[in-house]
């Protein structure tokens, strides 16, 4: 396996990104780029060929498309497939065969007081992504419309980047401990149940575990509660329907398990800062 060794800082530049969405019969189509591209597949499968070797990129997998080498789909897509790309350039980076990643390997070099410490990163080219909540939630917010045509947003799509290169990177060094698979097996279930009546305390019995020590573990590895990522997942399952059919407010609203469609605006607008019907107008003009 062909791992992408560089040194940070200086920081990659991050140039675009966005979600996807290949039906079924579609292929990537047949390029030599001069940046790097990320695919992570969400739902469904891609299969990409890259200098005459095929990958297979199924549900929460990766693949990292190297600059300067041919790469084009081999097969078209069997099944809808929803993903993310990002397009980036590294100032310097070396291609490295199998590499075995640890703290002395990833710290280059130590900050003294002059010179800032020197990170070695290598990241897989292709693989699957652990602690794929939080992983994704990242992913989101890197490729989130710039509507408001923000100035800062830029910047913080680079730091935000960034923390998912760094995500790959300790996903080599680290066995999940137990806080992180209890909130995965939450998150799981909430992925799983999220248009039906989830409660924490349902949530607690299915998991074996106190509702609290659910919550405390979800609040340490994701940054968010239990309440905080149910209404998260929901409104990005919401967002990906408006943007792409015509169903009214009130059925979205039910398919991601909100009874009440009043209650569903409101949450959008506190969540979001614009109504459901507003965004549908901003990301259908896109």
């Amino acid at each position: 396996m062909d791992y992408v060794a560089f040194s940070l800082p200086p920081l990659p530049v991050f140039i675009k990104g966005a979600e996807s969405v290949f039906p079924t019969g579609k292929r990537h189509f047949r390029r030599t780029f001069t940046v790097f591209d990320l695919l992570y597949v969400k739902q469904g499968c891609l299969y990409m060929t890259e200098n005459g070797r095929e990958f297979a990129v199924g549900s929460g997998q990766y693949l990292l498309l190297i600059p300067g080498r041919e790469h084009y789909g081999h097969r078209p897509c069997r099944e809808r497939t929803e993903l993310v790309w990002l397009h980036f350039s590294l100032p310097d980076y070396d291609i490295v065969a199998d590499h075995i990643a640890s703290r002395q390997t990833v710290v280059e070099k130590e900050a003294t007081y002059t010179e800032p410490i020197q990170y070695r990163l290598s990241i897989r080219q292709y693989g699957e992504l652990k602690q794929r909540e939080r992983a994704e939630q990242l992913l989101s917010q890197i490729v989130e419309p710039n509507v408001e045509r923000d100035l800062d947003r830029p910047l913080r799509q680079l730091l935000l980047f960034v923390e998912f290169l760094w995500h790959l990177q300790k996903q080599e060094l680290s066995v999940p401990n137990a806080s992180e698979q209890v909130s995965a097996a939450a998150v799981a279930y909430i992925e799983k149940h999220f248009h039906e009546s989830v409660t924490l305390e349902r949530l607690a019995r299915e998991l074996r575990f106190h509702p609290d020590y659910i919550t405390r573990c979800m609040q340490k590895t994701i940054g968010m509660g239990f309440s905080h990522y149910l209404a998260y997942y929901r409104l990005s399952k919401a967002k990906q329907w408006l943007a792409e059919t015509n169903e009214t407010i009130e059925a979205i609203a039910k398919r991601v398990g909100i009874d009440d469609s009043a209650y569903f605006s409101r949450l959008f607008k506190k969540m979001e800062g614009m109504t459901p019907t507003e965004y549908r107008r901003i990301a259908q003009r896109v």
